[in-house]
């Protein structure tokens, strides 16, 4: 079984699903609202545990009630949290998405409480034998060891791309699988289109893997000479959020499956829309077989 290593972004969310966005200064009633365990790594790990990779969570939480939640929901998906390192008198991550069910839109606002970017906090040893380590950007101090430490063992290292975050190019050069969102490519390349970027990142940072994603429009994919674009697959949405993170993690289960580039985006793309059929980005059942 393959074993994959998360740092990232591990957040209490609670999902607030209306059908339509309220207007300021109201007051509006819920269709529905619940909590979540969330976060780009968090949520990756729990797709790749489904789609049967060993996962585990290397970091820092809390010792509050969201961190007891957030452990608990990880052990529920069977991600191994043994080497999650609990600080005291600490807030955790958290934060509040508003899904407008009318627009299939989500509107976030986040605390990222008083967690820690320490890296002597963290046993990295739970890298030794593992196949994928898969960072976020989120705890940079953290991720750039953790990093140092994946290459110095022959680890892969995987990054979601998502955020611009101050110094995330310090990350950059010992990542082997390279999967920005287009926001993100664009930007930290100052071009203005998606292939312009590819071909910056691909010549200043080499990675194995590139791939840069762009929602509905699918996205680019380098095969060493080009970008080559491939598509999303069209379904009937009920819940977009959380299929960025899904589509990382799914990507990650075909890599180490032995998937080519281009097969490992169709897969991720299939599971990325299987999820976007399915209120929540955790409580849905998948497996292989129901992707195909």
């Amino acid at each position: 079984m393959k074993k994959v290593v998360g740092l990232g972004a591990c957040v209490m969310d609670t999902l607030i699903s209306c059908n339509t966005y309220p207007v300021e200064d109201t007051k509006m009633k819920a269709d529905n609202i619940f909590v979540s365990g969330g976060g780009p790594v968090g949520n990756a790990l729990v797709i790749m545990s489904k789609l049967g990779v060993k996962c585990f969570v290397l970091g820092a939480l809390a010792d509050d009630n969201a961190s007891e939640y957030l452990i608990n929901d990880f052990t529920k998906y069977n991600v191994d949290t043994s080497y999650v390192y609990r600080e005291k008198f600490t807030s955790s991550f958290t934060s509040y998405i508003l899904l407008n069910d009318k627009n299939n839109t989500r509107t976030c606002v986040f605390d990222r409480g008083t967690v820690s970017d320490e890296p002597s906090n963290l046993n990295f040893s739970v890298l030794d034998d593992a196949d994928v380590l898969h960072l976020d950007g989120n705890y940079l101090n953290c991720a750039i060891e953790a990093a140092k430490y994946a290459k110095s063992r022959g680890v892969k290292v995987s990054l979601d791309a998502g955020g611009l975050y101050p110094g995330i190019e310090r990350l950059l050069p010992y990542v082997d699988l390279l999967i920005p969102s287009a926001e993100f490519a664009m930007g930290i390349t100052k071009t203005t289109t998606i292939v312009d970027a590819i071909n910056v990142l691909s010549k200043k940072y080499n990675p194995e893997i590139l791939v840069v994603t762009d929602g509905v429009n699918g996205g680019y994919f380098f095969n060493g000479q080009n970008a080559i674009h491939y598509d999303s697959i069209k379904v009937n949405a009920v819940d977009t959020n959380g299929a960025g993170d899904t589509f990382h993690g799914a990507f990650v289960v075909a890599y180490c499956d032995g998937k080519s580039v281009e097969d490992c985006c169709n897969f991720a793309s299939k599971v990325a829309a299987y999820k976007c059929q399915n209120k929540g980005v955790r409580t849905f059942d998948l497996n292989k077989d129901l992707i195909g």
